[in-house]
């Protein structure tokens, strides 16, 4: 059975929806962003990271990084340079 998480304490509720913790998902993102665009094609758009207030846990930040182009595609399908750029 698969149950939800729930946060009641608005203490870790207040600090997981903080500027400061978006500040920090945002920087990783953008770390992993820069490593992955570091082996992509010449010519392709590469990835782009993305930084959004999340529907779960209270409204949580999120980030992800997505390819831009299908060349960006083919670099993570055929040598992992997304996957690798993830630490």
């Amino acid at each position: 059975m698969i149950e939800k998480l729930e946060f009641i304490d608005a203490g870790f509720r207040q600090i997981v929806n903080s500027e400061g913790v978006k500040d920090l998902v945002d920087d990783y993102a953008s770390g992993v962003e820069a490593r992955a665009n570091a082996n992509i094609p010449a010519g392709s758009k590469g990835f782009k990271k993305e930084t959004i207030k999340g529907h779960y846990a209270g409204g949580r930040w999120i980030s992800f990084v997505v390819s831009q182009d299908r060349a960006a595609v083919a670099a993570e399908s055929e040598n992992k340079v997304l996957s690798r750029a993830v630490k």
